[in-house]
């Protein structure tokens, strides 16, 4: 032990292996070895050696605790806890066993049992701070954030200069908006502990809330990131990237940024519009953006278009690549380059281009192009001679397959660009040839989904009728174009418990804690293509998701990506909400976003929902501002005047005619993501049904059926603005004050209002 003591760790290792090889017999020299091993992080090496020990000295609790932290390492908790138990039935005062059993079943989300055990280590032990420490947490899982914070006091009277409960400390404060409070405790977990990555996300966060520079705020994310590379320091690098201008991400950030997109360390649609805007300022692809946007309508010349380097240049970017694979772009230069790039592929197509067919990377960039085509529903412009030109390789293409005749991989891919490959009589055909590897993964990767879609959509269980002349009309719209189509699924926390989740979303907000930690019942009527519903089956501690939805289509989406993710506590069905009163359950939770407005009459879609809800459930509700919308119908009438119509050629003339209104027409900020789309500009401009609210009468629907306003789902930045501005309702939930501020902010819920309501116990 002296050698340890003095840094000789790995002869000390040494002495005790030679001990156990002359005398395997002896205790002494197992347990010194496991113990070794465990202080250097060899858990795996480390468990043998204690087990050995256990077996030669059962009755030794200190023993058995060694064995469950090496077990615990190791991963296997429930070993651990046997552990312990082991420890405790020989000791039962035996505090190390008390304290890391706690830990064990914090682990296992049994935190009523946790706190138990770390209230017994406490009772022997009443000056342990990392058990006063790691209580703390646990309660603060549970929801209860005074009691949290009044155990981080413990823990800090009793060490002050202790790191974690500081940053534990700050960041329970930070929730509460307490962020001067909240920084100072970052600060002085930086002093104990320069390189604790809770503490550098912590004060990051508060810098950030008081607008700080985000460059300083950036230095920070960026020593957590490579420290811990963490899903809090992930976000707070997106939120950075929001508030620098896009020149200045150049360079090694836009490497990152291109990682934070293929991961993701966000939602894409939070990641793509930062990613198109560095695109315009990279030094090579930059003035290729700008080209095509000079040049449109007209097309260029694949020299004139993509630089000397030629298209080879966009594929080794891996910041475009990525883009292109994350989700639609949704920036006009983007997008006009793209579609430009498009039929420079298409003429390579038809005539051939044996230099492009030879280049790996140009094949990469085509293979994402042809991706991004995919994802947005064939969006980009399209004149006439270029869609006969499209329908002409297509045709050549299907005749090669059927006569098992020459294909380039090009042409494939121009194909790819206009259409789904799936429509191909000699679809099947393409995936069995030998592709160049870009190509071939993004044909099985099409082919694959296209197939799983299909059987899923024949599978799917039905649960009600769907009747309703409205609800017939918006499936077949949904069923024509599932929306969202999303790629890749946001990080979420691990699960927690629902009363915790609401607890941090609404510090201030008084609700009745549901009180269920096992099993949470939860509904999502109205999952469209799943997005939603899964974050949600991810995010909540023994949740088990029932997802509806009128669209076959969207439903078939949302299953395949449950399958991708690994998620199984959901399940997928077909329903009208207005027929889900005989599926005869109740649930604990009601999601319904962005759904109801799209009912003939929503408030009685709301109240037939409302009859789902067990007593003290909880509802979180989306609906359409009439006020932020306040355009929109301005716009319907002059599309439909001009005769465009919900088809997707349509819908490609009908997004061109609104790219080119002028700069100062306060429709152009209705140009968002879900424009970039052919789903979500239908969705936006030519729903079959749609409704928008007001404050006044949601405050008025609340008030009519006895339910509790807890709070919005809104933006830090606009709650900070809210909360300055109504000092007096720190809590944010009085719908009165809302309607003045959105008055004087008449974009706040451009998006929609998002809520969550608490129906009474009664």
């Amino acid at each position: 032990m002296n050698l340890l003591r003095d840094g000789h760790a790995h002869e000390a290792e040494d002495l005790a292996g030679d001990w156990t090889r002359r005398y395997p017999d002896d205790v002494f020299g197992w347990s010194v070895l496991g113990s070794l091993r465990l202080t250097r992080g060899l858990a795996a090496a480390a468990e043998p050696c204690l087990a050995r020990a256990v077996a030669l000295a059962p009755d030794v609790a200190d023993l058995h605790v060694n064995l469950g932290l090496a077990r615990a390492d190791c991963g296997d908790g429930q070993a651990a806890l046997a552990c312990y138990d082991a420890a405790l039935a020989r000791n039962p005062a035996c505090v190390p066993a008390l304290t890391n059993r706690g830990a064990a079943l914090q682990a296992a989300g049994r935190l009523a049992e946790a706190v138990a055990s770390y209230d017994a280590a406490l009772r022997l032990s009443p000056d342990h701070a990392k058990a006063h420490y790691n209580r703390a947490n646990a309660v603060k899982e549970l929801g209860q954030f005074e009691e949290a914070l009044a155990g981080y006091d413990r823990a800090l009277a009793l060490v002050p200069d202790y790191a974690y409960a500081l940053a534990a400390r700050g960041i329970l404060r930070a929730e509460a908006g307490q962020m001067r409070r909240a920084e100072a405790d970052a600060r002085a977990a930086l002093l104990a502990a320069p390189d604790l990555p809770q503490a550098l996300d912590l004060l990051a966060r508060c810098l950030l809330s008081r607008a700080a520079d985000p460059a300083e705020v950036l230095a920070l994310v960026e020593r957590s990131l490579a420290l811990d590379a963490g899903l809090e320091a992930k976000r707070l690098f997106v939120e950075c990237l929001h508030r620098l201008p896009p020149q200045e991400l150049a360079g090694s950030l836009a490497r990152r940024l291109a990682t934070a997109l293929a991961e993701p360390w966000d939602r894409p649609e939070r990641l793509v519009p930062v990613a198109a805007r560095v695109l315009e300022h990279d030094a090579l692809l930059g003035p290729a953006l700008a080209r095509a946007v000079a040049a449109w309508p007209t097309s260029l010349a694949p020299q004139d278009l993509f630089g000397p380097d030629g298209p080879g240049a966009c594929g080794d970017n891996g910041l475009l690549t990525e883009t292109l694979a994350a989700g639609p772009v949704c920036t006009l230069p983007l997008e006009r380059f793209c579609t430009l790039a498009r039929r420079c592929l298409l003429e390579a197509g038809l005539t051939g281009n044996a230099a492009w067919e030879a280049d790996s990377a140009g094949l990469r960039f085509f293979t994402a192009l042809a991706g991004q085509c995919r994802v947005n529903e064939y969006a980009f412009a399209e004149g006439d001679d270029e869609a006969r030109l499209a329908e002409a390789l297509a045709e050549r293409l299907d005749a090669a397959l059927r006569a098992d005749g020459a294909v380039s991989a090009l042409a494939v891919l121009a194909v790819a660009a206009y259409r789904p490959v799936n429509g191909l009589a000699g679809a099947e055909a393409l995936a069995r040839r030998p592709w160049p590897a870009p190509v071939a993964a993004a044909l099985g990767r099409w082919l694959a989904e296209d197939a799983e879609e299909r059987g899923s959509r024949e599978a799917m269980p039905r649960l009600t009728p769907i009747e309703d002349e409205v609800s017939r009309r918006v499936r077949r719209q949904y069923e024509e174009n599932p929306y969202p189509r999303w790629i890749r699924a946001a990080p979420v926390d691990e699960p927690q418990p629902f009363d915790a989740f609401l607890s941090r979303r609404f510090p201030f907000s008084s609700f009745a804690p549901l009180g269920r930690h096992d099993r949470l019942d939860i509904l999502v009527a109205g999952c469209g293509s799943g997005q939603h519903a899964l974050e949600t089956a991810r995010r909540l501690r023994g949740a088990q998701v029932l997802a509806v939805d009128l669209s076959l289509s969207s439903l078939a989406y949302a299953k395949r990506k449950a399958r991708e993710l690994g998620v199984a506590n959901i399940t997928f069905a077909q329903a009208d909400i207005l027929r889900l009163g005989a599926i005869d359950r109740r649930f604990d939770v009601i999601e319904s976003t962005g759904v109801l407005h799209h009912l003939h009459d929503p408030m009685a879609g709301w109240r037939a929902l409302l009859a789902l809800l067990r007593p003290g459930g909880c509802m979180r509700l989306g609906f359409y501002s009439d006020l932020a919308r306040r355009d929109i119908p301005r716009l319907r009438v002059m599309l439909q005047a001009k005769g465009y119509v919900p088809t997707p050629q349509s819908l490609r003339q009908c997004r061109q005619e609104l790219l080119s209104l002028p700069e100062t027409d306060p429709a152009r900020r209705l140009l968002v993501q879900d424009f970039y789309s052919i789903s979500g500009c239908r969705d936006l401009f030519f729903h079959v049904c749609e409704s928008a609210m007001t404050l006044p009468a949601i405050a008025a629907f609340l008030d009519g059926n006895g339910l509790r306003f807890l709070g919005f789902d809104i933006e830090p930045a606009t709650l900070a603005t809210y909360r300055a501005r109504f000092p007096s309702d720190p809590a944010a939930t009085n719908l009165d004050n809302w309607h003045v501020f959105e008055r004087e902010n008449q974009d706040t819920f451009l998006e929609m209002y998002q809520f969550w309501i608490q129906k009474g116990l009664a």
